[in-house]
């Protein structure tokens, strides 16, 4: 997909699904990548970019926007595919690229057998290899491109968005939600243990103070161009915490409140509702499953019930 400039996202085809999960290239001296995707996608990436005319030697960065497996856990292939490229995650995260252990038997709790299918494992990735960044940190890819850092949090607490410095595109994982091109809808997107509500509309906000010219999810695409949709997103993020925070008036089980979650927003995401492709794909990421246990988890430890 040609996007902005020279900008190109490459469809990573996760879970043979299409328009679900993007990877981002930036061309020029030092090419970056946006997101890797999960394991399961290194070869139909490494396809993609060969597609452009990007080799092995050609790639000095791959960037993921937080360690969450749809977004970076295919880093530990493409290191070994990619010899020159360095992966880039935010601090908060860096860890669990080298020792990814505790990630992923946090993973198999929430997903079990279901994870090798959609994201295959995250394999270790060489100390040399990693560079962690904070806010502000700049990539430099050369004749005067560079990316800057902006630290997002609140879906994560390693969550971090990208600003392209020649179109003044910003990338923004998962902080925006998961977006739908085919539908027309927006998510929130609040899995448990690290969803902030308050950090995540403030990371909007500051989203807004960078007058991007452009908004890129990982799920899936360019934002449409009409509209407020950092108002949408902040308008959903706050509705669905409205819903959450009802129900557990009456109940803090998880079941139930995702079924309240559900049946309040059912109107909302009719169209999903009414194809099993739209909904397979929404189940596949940030599930409502996993979007009632982000808001539960929040106000239970936050105690703003």
């Amino acid at each position: 997909m040609r996007l902005a400039g020279d900008l190109v996202a490459i469809d990573c085809m996760m879970a043979g699904m299409d328009s679900l999960v993007a990877a981002y290239v930036v061309p020029g001296e030092r090419v970056a990548v946006i997101e890797t995707g999960p394991a399961t996608v290194a070869a139909t990436l490494t396809e993609g970019l060969r597609s452009l005319g990007i080799g092995p030697a050609d790639v000095a960065y791959f960037v993921g926007s937080h360690i969450h497996l749809d977004h970076a856990g295919g880093a530990g292939d493409l290191v070994s595919a990619f010899p020159s490229a360095t992966i880039v995650v935010h601090r908060e995260g860096a860890r669990h690229m080298a020792d990814p252990s505790k990630l992923m038997a946090s993973a198999y709790r929430v997903f079990g057998s279901r994870l090798d299918e959609l994201f295959g494992p995250l394999r270790p990735v060489p100390s040399d290899r990693l560079r962690a960044v904070d806010d502000g940190d700049r990539l430099d890819l050369g004749r005067g491109r560079f990316l800057d850092i902006v630290y997002a949090p609140g879906h994560a607490r390693h969550h971090m968005a990208v600003q392209e410095s020649e179109t003044g595109v910003l990338f923004v994982g998962d902080s925006m939600g998961v977006y739908l091109p085919e539908a027309g809808v927006l998510r929130p997107a609040t899995p448990p243990p690290d969803f902030d509500l308050s950090l995540a509309l403030s990371t909007l906000e500051r989203y807004r103070s960078l007058s991007p010219a452009g908004l890129y999810l990982t799920h899936f695409g360019p934002a449409p161009a009409e509209g407020d949709f950092l108002g949408v997103a902040a308008e959903r993020l706050v509705r669905f915490g409205e819903i959450v925070r009802e129900a557990m008036r009456e109940s803090e089980d998880l079941d139930f409140v995702t079924e309240r979650l559900i049946e309040r927003t059912r109107d909302d995401y009719a169209v999903v509702w009414n194809d099993p492709k739209l909904l397979a794909k929404f189940e596949s990421l940030n599930a409502f499953r996993s979007s009632a246990a982000g808001y539960l988890r929040y106000f239970q430890t936050s105690n703003r019930t």
